[in-house]
């Protein structure tokens, strides 16, 4: 069976990227998709243009997991003075209504009114949040018994690419008239003479038409069933075709071959007649064929069989259309022309079908909804709306209530389209909208954000990111950061969801060959002799932590052409460290599914183990350095700053503590370094705040964020640090709820000067682990473990009341963290003997266990 990377959401739902609101998978093989966007205002006086890129006005409200409800929050006059709250009803993949209702909640008179705009919309090119161009592909027309292949549908590839990104192929680019999905083989990649693209085809002809961009006159050896030939290529800046021409045979191989010089190879077309191949773009509507009727609107597009109905109960004021590529942008600049019905913008890539509402007059205190429908196909009668979601909590978790609340609605409506991926168009998880692309590090987040309301969501999630056991093109999908929080995610869930075992078990091949790659990294080129590891080849960020000091002085001197440190010979120590962590947490799992491979990850922790200890540990420091390598790729000694202190004064260097293999000396010179200079009245930051190169303005360097800090929560847990955990979850709890409260924005860190929430404002992604934090203290039948313990079978009563939990523990002094329902008193046992247990809040307990298997129950008491 073909792996599939989409998400099974429903064809309507949030996926919109510009402007939020709800659009239709309309052609997935194009990625097109008709989108609806709202955009209320004061009437004359002013339009909410919402973009999702800046923080403007507009808050994700609330949302199910299932994406068949959902809610924005469009606020005219902040705060929560005037507004209009926007809910969506999917009934099915035909039908969703939209309502909004206006509030005006201020002793002032209100006019207002709401633009309504529908749209079909294709695969942009942008720079930066800019649309400039479409992605619409090229497609042949075939001459009559000619046949077609894709150049990217090889059948095997030799090219100067040895690990594809971003779901690609190996050695596909997307290039400008590409057929098939508008891409191609990359000149960038294809080359060299030893470069190979081979084609399994069924034809007997005497013709091959080949189509190409070449920077320079150039050719390629094209071998038929075997045999060379020689064709010329001219040089030709947009796609070009060349003819070779053979005595007729039945064709069942051909291979391409550069010469030396970069060719983009888009395809190949084999037939008698193929030189008569002419390309075209491939048929797309972006206009309207418009039917009006009262109170209705019909539309249907060029390529498109389904056609779409608007219809609105409330009386419209106009309709009109917009040629224009930001409609957000022409609403607000032509809000003074009361009376074009068709407005144009230079340079409009897409035509936008616009409602607007007569005005509504609020009197103070007065409220007014506005009722839409949308469908596609025949509609059916409206469905019952589902219930929104909300956290489960304690009564002593309600001051997080809100600000737990918004953050799950980010991270489930988080969710856009379309996103190219693996020869088709996706549905994808993204950790906030100005980066609608795959995200490796933040996915890890996102899903085990999304496990915490749903199973299905965040099993989606990870399964996006997971590639065929086998595949030739890359381990896992590849974009970002090189953090493997996908095995992070696998444990999450696994422990979570007792019952979803075998779902789960389906994955660990693929599992198991992400967690190969970091294994077996040691063999690749680009390693030094040390045994220590580094993926700057692969990307700049070794931790997700973008201007970590000594991370980004490599890359400074990278770009400047410094001498002295660079990328070649320096390791940092999370990529080490965390390969042994991984490998722990799968060693755990593995046996647990009754695999026999647990041999295989000891055997990694040793190998990675010795390393580390022996060429990054800094006793003066109480830090682990990113240690240099000399030209023949030994260690030779430690990465020291300007002024001759360490370099790496922060939280890399205390990653070996978090995979277990610190000694008792060392874990207690790494918890004071946690306790007296990462941590910080809101947290913990990146960086030791006595570092001589601490900053107070840094995006990592003198903020705080949450996914390290989590890592580092669940490490602690592992050695028996119960009440640091606390602290830090506690600590970020009440940071996150004050910013969320204070500004309804879900932001991606908090700045440690003021604690105030910094960077992009609906951002899911990396700062989920606070939905983790409330989970383990407020949300009763959760149980917290650290990465070295693994749930073997847990069973809950109904009220949350009494659990019988068997977990397997191989951590230092392991903690079970069990929160349950809050009010009452409980018993402990372990192994069948009564146990102490730390009460920490209403409902959570701190339980001390042995390493080994062990059986844990807890019960109410009179």
């Amino acid at each position: 069976m073909e792996k599939k990377f989409d998400l099974t959401l429903g064809a309507w739902g949030p996926y919109n990227k510009e402007y939020l609101g709800v659009c239709h998978l309309a052609e997935p093989a194009l990625g097109a998709a008709f989108c609806v966007e709202l955009f209320p205002g004061f009437f004359r006086r002013k339009v909410l243009a919402a973009h999702a890129s800046a923080d403007n006005g507009l808050k994700m409200w609330g949302a199910n997991a299932a994406l068949t409800r959902f809610t924005y929050r469009y606020e005219l006059e902040w705060k929560d003075a005037v507004y209009c709250d926007a809910d969506f009803v999917i009934t099915d993949d035909r039908r969703c209504d939209i309502t909004c209702t206006f509030v005006n909640d201020t002793e002032s008179a209100q006019s207002v009114n709401m633009n309504f705009c529908a749209s079909m919309k294709y695969p942009a090119v942008k720079v930066g949040q800019q649309i400039v161009a479409l992605r619409i592909p090229d497609e042949p027309l075939l001459p009559k018994g000619c046949i077609f292949t894709d150049a990217v549908e090889y059948a095997s590839i030799a090219c100067g690419e040895a690990l594809a990104s971003d779901g690609r192929y190996l050695g596909e680019a997307a290039v400008s008239h590409a057929t098939g999905m508008g891409t191609a083989i990359g000149g960038q990649y294809f080359f060299a003479p030893t470069h190979r693209a081979v084609y399994s085809v069924f034809k007997e002809t005497d013709t091959v038409l080949l189509r190409y961009i070449a920077e320079e006159d150039t050719a390629v050896t094209v071998f038929v069933n075997g045999k060379g030939y020689t064709v010329s290529l001219p040089v030709a800046k947009e796609f070009s075709t060349a003819i070779l021409s053979f005595e007729k045979t039945a064709v069942t191989e051909i291979r391409v071959c550069p010469t030396g010089k970069p060719i983009t190879l888009d395809c190949l077309v084999l037939g008698d007649r193929a030189a008569e191949t002419a390309f075209r773009p491939k048929p797309h509507g972006v206009e309207a064929k418009r039917r009006l009727s009262e109170n209705e609107m019909t539309l249907s597009y060029e390529g498109l069989a389904t056609a779409y109905t608007l219809k609105w109960q409330e009386p419209a004021q106009m309709i009109r259309r917009f040629y224009c590529t930001d409609v957000g942008q022409a609403l607000s600049l032509r809000i003074h022309d009361h009376v074009s019905k068709v407005l144009r913008s230079e340079g409009g890539l897409f035509v936008f079908e616009n409602v607007m509402s007569e005005p509504i007059f609020l009197a103070p205190g007065e409220s007014r909804a506005l009722h839409f429908t949308v469908s596609c196909g025949e509609c059916p009668e409206k469905g019952k709306a589902p219930d929104l979601y909300r956290v489960h909590h304690n009564a002593d978790g309600a001051p997080f209530a809100f600000s737990q609340n918004m953050m799950a609605y980010n991270t489930l409506l988080n969710v856009v389209y379309p996103i190219y991926t693996r020869r088709g168009y996706i549905r994808h998880n993204t950790p906030g909208r100005i980066w609608d692309s795959l995200y490796s590090w933040d996915s890890g987040f996102i899903g085990m954000g999304l496990a915490t309301a749903d199973f299905d969501r965040a099993f989606d999630c990870l399964n996006t990111y997971l590639t065929p056991v086998g595949d030739p093109h890359s381990p896992y999908i590849f974009h970002g950061s090189v953090v493997p929080t996908q095995i992070f995610l696998y444990q999450y869930l696994f422990n979570k969801y007792p019952r979803k075992r075998e779902r789960l078990k389906v994955l660990y091949p693929m599992i198991r060959q992400l967690f190969s790659f970091y294994a077996d990294m040691d063999k690749r080129p680009d390693q030094t002799r040390s045994g220590l590891l580094k993926t700057w080849d692969i990307f700049y960020n070794s931790g997700g932590w973008d201007d970590y000091p000594p991370q980004k002085y490599l890359r400074d001197a990278e770009e400047n052409g410094w001498d002295g440190p660079c990328y070649k010979n320096t390791t940092p120590v999370i990529t080490t460290a965390i390969t042994v962590l991984i490998a722990k947490i799968l060693r755990g799992l593995s046996s647990e599914m009754g695999f026999s491979d647990t041999e295989d990850y000891d055997r990694v922790i040793e190998k990675y183990t010795a390393p580390l200890q022996r060429y990054a540990w800094n006793g003066e420091t109480g830090y682990f350095s990113y240690v240099l390598h000399d030209e023949n790729g030994l260690p030779c000694g430690h990465f020291k700053y300007k002024d001759g202190s360490d370099y790496n004064l922060g939280f890399d260097g205390i990653y070996p503590y978090i995979a277990g293999i610190t000694d008792g000396m060392q874990d207690a010179r790494i918890l004071d370094n946690i306790q007296n200079g990462l941590m910080t009245p809101i947290g913990l930051g990146a960086v030791d705040t006595r570092a001589s190169y601490y900053s107070k303005s840094g995006y990592w360097n003198g903020s705080v964020w949450m996914p390290h800090q989590w890592i580092l929560f669940r490490a602690l847990l592992d050695c028996g640090e119960g009440a640091l955990a606390f602290k830090i979850a506690d600590t970020a709890l009440k940071i996150w709820a004050s910013e969320v409260n204070e500004s309804y924005c879900c932001f991606e860190h908090f700045m440690s000067e003021n604690g105030r929430g910094s960077g992009f404002h609906q951002f899911s992604g990396l700062s989920t682990p606070v939905l983790m934090f409330f989970e383990s203290y407020y949300t009763p039948g959760t149980v917290t473990l650290g990465f070295n313990s693994t749930v073997v079978s847990e069973d809950w009563n109904a009220e949350k009341t009494s659990l019988c939990l068997q977990v397997c523990c191989h951590g230092k002094k392991p903690l079970a963290l069990i929160c349950l329902a809050g009010g009452k008193r409980y018993t402990f046992t372990v192994n069948e003997k009564e146990a102490e247990a730390t009460r920490i809040t209403g409902g959570a307990y701190a339980l001390a266990l042995p390493c080994g298997v062990t059986t844990i129950t807890a019960r109410e008491t009179d």
